[in-house]
């Protein structure tokens, strides 16, 4: 089998993520791109302010997610996470993407994709050294088209980084809470996988399981109909008694409703995207490649809907594989029961190398078969 694109892949995790932007951005030879959400979530600045203390070049653009009927606490930390980051970069502009339009349908992909293409010329994006997309505070359905964006853009060259980052605090300590789901499910722009997909493909649903979303995943499965589910586990993860909670959690999807069995659970690390892109590389090349001598049609459809740190990794084989990816949008926030210490961990910061000067065998789509 091929070696997978990011087999070798280049991240940095927890107290490694300040060391090393310290490391890349003190030359004095940089000029930065910072893309990251300006909501409510409290992690909206902690990175940004890492590569802002560094006096490096920089530029900013930060993302407003607009929904209907807002908490007006929420919008209150969203306009003051907004200004510290307008002070922290002030050659920026803010963006306000409504994520549903007028007929509820979800458009924030799109939406912000038009967007940033409105604000940022290719002669503009090419005075860049280093293009960073933070994660920490923006949706599934926002983050992911705009790295798909942008990879699309920067694939095949060497001369600009594009680098995806995180702050992936654990779900137990969570800022907000899910108040509605939008009824359907949805694919972000850009990732709807392979358009030529027939009626009798036989599809299997990757779903990152987290108790704090479960509405959403029985949503999923209605309308997906997998054929096969192997629900996906944060292992080794924070907190020793998750995936105990986690099966027990969705005991009744696993074996009465999916017909998930030990054998059909994948484990990936908590907090290290590769580990989770490794995994699902894996397990979709073997798949396909035993459908493909059988004469049949397959599918991998990924639902990364936990943690930030390995929704990082569904994105990467996602842009490698052309994989589907299916998640429900939420349609309104509310602010979390659940106290909040207000104090930001830095051990759970992630980064990875996704495109660039560190990835030289595949500059002009060069092969990385060993």
């Amino acid at each position: 089998m091929n070696s997978c694109r990011w087999e070798e892949g280049l991240a940095h995790l927890g107290e490694e993520v300040p060391e090393f932007l310290d490391s890349l951005l003190s030359d004095g030879t940089r000029n930065v791109l910072y893309i990251a959400g300006a909501g409510f979530d409290p992690r909206s600045s902690q990175l940004p302010s890492i590569v802002a203390k560094n006096g490096v070049s920089r530029r900013g653009i930060f993302i407003r997610e607009e929904r209907p009927n807002p908490d007006y606490e929420l919008v209150r930390r969203g306009d003051d996470n907004a200004e510290v980051l307008g002070r922290l970069y002030p050659t920026s502009d803010v963006i306000s993407v409504h994520i549903f339009d007028e007929e509820h349908a979800v458009v924030g992909g799109q939406s912000v994709c038009l967007k940033i293409r409105d604000c940022l010329s290719d002669s503009q994006l090419n005075e860049f050294t280093d293009v960073i997309v933070d994660i920490s505070a923006l949706s599934i359905g926002v983050s992911f088209p705009i790295v798909g964006l942008l990879f699309e853009k920067l694939d095949q060259q060497d001369r600009i980084n594009l680098h995806v980052v995180a702050a992936a605090s654990p779900q137990s300590g969570q800022f907000a809470e899910i108040a509605e789901f939008a009824e359907r499910y949805q694919h972000p722009k850009g990732f709807k996988g392979d358009r030529s997909e027939a009626d009798d493909t036989v599809r299997l649903w990757l779903p990152q399981l987290t108790s704090a979303k479960k509405r959403a995943f029985s949503n999923l499965y209605k309308e997906l109909e997998p054929r096969e589910v192997c629900p996906i586990f944060p292992f080794p993860c924070h907190e020793p008694r998750q995936v105990e909670q986690l099966l027990e959690d969705f005991s009744g999807e696993l074996t009465d409703e999916w017909g998930v069995d030990l054998h059909q659970m994948l484990f990936a690390a908590e907090h290290d995207p590769l580990d989770l892109y490794r995994t699902i590389a894996r397990v979709h090349v073997t798949r396909k490649d035993v459908y493909d001598r059988a004469g049949r049609l397959s599918a991998t459809v990924l639902s990364p809907i936990g943690s930030k740190a390995q929704a990082i990794g569904a994105l990467m084989a996602a842009l490698e594989f052309d994989l589907p990816v299916a998640y429900v949008e939420a349609r309104r926030f509310v602010p979390s029961q659940e106290p909040c210490s207000g104090e930001l961990d830095s051990t759970r910061l992630v980064h990875v190398w996704l495109l660039g000067e560190v990835y030289p065998l595949h500059r002009s789509g060069a092969s990385n078969d060993t």
